[in-house]
């Protein structure tokens, strides 16, 4: 998010930044003895297991339910038994995974619930192991779990998305809290709007109310900050729930992702306001969640297969009726006719 501006160039000779996050979720097994769980470690410590995947805390802010932390490369959030992890760039995101597990060990707890997950990259090559392919990936985590690997949407489309789950919840006795998460992964966005997002007369706090990032979850507690010369994070808490925006506002190789995990029965406002925000020229949308979670077991429901001035290129929803979790993957690329 901190590349410089180079407002036109050939995509095929210039390598931008790496907007495109990894994104790694950990729950861990409830120990009612020791209720702080993760949380009892302190800044200097998530700094530690940071450097493993070579990203910085900018800032933290808390409330009485989890820790939230701004990265020099998108954010982590600390419950007392869960944590996301999401890191953009070149980071080595998946090199933290064994200094999670200790860290839980520390609080006598382990590991009872994995998810890992990313889009298509813009520059692939430009990745570290074991991120250089999804195989690689995936033989990593392999070496801590026995998980499974799914791959959505086509090859031949803008977008698609990797995911891999390890769920051991069968093997213990304490069961997840039901959940789900909503992300959007916004690509070629409109220059008008990703303007706002290089250092000029607002402060990052004022940028988040002029472009309506505040509305997204009114009440919300905002956690912002503009890098130099451009690029923009933005972590929100509201009781036990979060979001953050991460935007890397280049032409060529624009990026923006919204990912929250605010309970709901259906999100078809929240992505037709976040979509009208941004306006990109081509988005998916995932929803991850528990089949006890608000939403239900279905969650093809709700979230909308139409928005106004786009097309759904795909829909893929894996049948997962032995998992005690579905998925599901939408693509919609900008109306020709708009």
């Amino acid at each position: 998010m901190t590349s410089p501006i180079n407002e036109t160039f050939d995509i095929d000779v210039v390598c931008g930044f790496e907007g495109p996050e990894k994104r790694l979720e950990i729950d861990f097994v409830v120990n009612a003895e020791k209720p702080t769980g993760l949380r009892a470690f302190d800044r200097d410590q998530w700094q530690e297991l940071l450097n493993l995947a070579k990203c910085t805390i900018i800032s933290q802010t808390s409330n009485e339910h989890f820790d939230s932390y701004v990265l020099s490369e998108s954010s982590l959030f600390v419950y007392p038994f869960k944590v996301i992890l999401k890191t953009c760039g070149t980071t080595t995101l998946l090199k933290t995974v064994g200094k999670f597990i200790d860290y839980a060990a520390k609080v006598d707890s382990k590991p009872e619930f994995l998810v890992f997950t990313r889009k298509n990259l813009n520059f692939p090559h430009k990745q570290h192991f074991p991120h250089t392919n999804f195989d690689n990936e995936t033989e990593y985590l392999n070496n801590y779990f026995h998980g499974e690997s799914y791959t959505l949407g086509s090859a031949t489309q803008p977008d698609h998305w990797f995911m891999y789950v390890a769920d051991l919840t069968e093997r213990n006795t304490h069961h997840r809290n039901p959940e789900q998460t909503l992300e959007i992964m916004m690509s070629n966005l409109d220059r008008s709007v990703m303007s706002r997002f290089y250092k000029g007369d607002l402060d990052a706090k004022q940028t988040t109310h002029a472009v309506g990032i505040d509305r997204f979850l009114p009440g919300s507690i905002s956690d912002e900050v503009l890098f130099n010369p451009c690029g923009y994070s933005v972590n929100g808490l509201a009781n036990e729930a979060y979001y953050t925006i991460h935007i890397t506002p280049e032409a060529g190789f624009s990026f923006v992702s919204f990912e929250t995990n605010l309970a709901a029965a259906s999100y078809t406002k929240l992505v037709d306001l976040v979509v009208n925000t941004f306006k990109p020229g081509n988005f998916c949308v995932t929803v991850f969640n528990d089949k006890h979670s608000p939403s239900g077991p279905a969650p093809a429901a709700i979230a909308p297969s139409a928005i106004a001035g786009y097309d759904l290129s795909e829909h893929e929803a894996p049948a997962l009726d032995e998992r005690s979790y579905h998925v599901s993957f939408w693509s919609f690329t900008r109306s020709k006719s708009d």
